[in-house]
């Protein structure tokens, strides 16, 4: 009875290390095609999901487009943090307030793909997260034109900006 357990134990620590490798080298390829693939990798092989639950191809994006929007929550808290500051300059303050919005927009829009991925419609996932990439287009635009620049938020929405492109080129290679 021992022995068969120990067999039991091995064949499932093989048959999820095989399991796993195939994962990963499906992210790795994907990954490939990426402006970014080190940032492409680490963003879905760190998720705590990407171990076991990342099995498919659609479970694969929806953990690019979960990285895309946990960075986004945390940009959007990060420019709720300065926006608490009394002290803003005013150019400042209106680049971080419309910035605010589009990082609700892209967050929305990637609920939204993430939905439409659940159902299978891999055509709407690409309509919204092009509706994402085109709301952070839009803050990129106000950091970069405006008086009010911030360096970090740029630099965030740089990272935020090619999550989302990765999460739309799987798409496309998946579909």
């Amino acid at each position: 009875m021992k022995q068969s357990a120990g067999v039991l134990f091995l064949c499932i620590v093989l048959i999820s290390f095989v399991t796993g490798n195939a994962n990963s080298g499906m992210i790795s390829d994907l990954c490939k095609h990426s402006d970014d693939p080190n940032l492409c990798l680490s963003s879905i092989t760190s998720r705590p999901e990407s171990g076991e639950f990342a099995g498919t191809s659609n479970q694969i994006e929806i953990i690019a487009i979960s990285a895309a929007s946990a960075n986004a929550s945390a940009t959007s808290s990060y420019i709720k943090q300065k926006l608490s500051n009394e002290d803003l300059e005013p150019a400042i303050e209106d680049t971080l307030e419309d910035c605010q919005k589009n990082y609700q927009d892209a967050v929305e829009q990637l609920d939204d793909s993430i939905s439409a991925m659940l159902a299978d419609a891999h055509t709407d996932v690409d309509v919204w997260l092009s509706a994402a990439i085109s709301a952070i287009e839009s803050c990129g635009s106000a950091l970069g034109s405006r008086a009010g620049n911030d360096a970090e938020l740029s630099q965030r929405n740089e990272v935020f900006l090619k999550l989302c492109k990765n999460a739309l080129m799987i798409n496309k290679m998946l579909t």
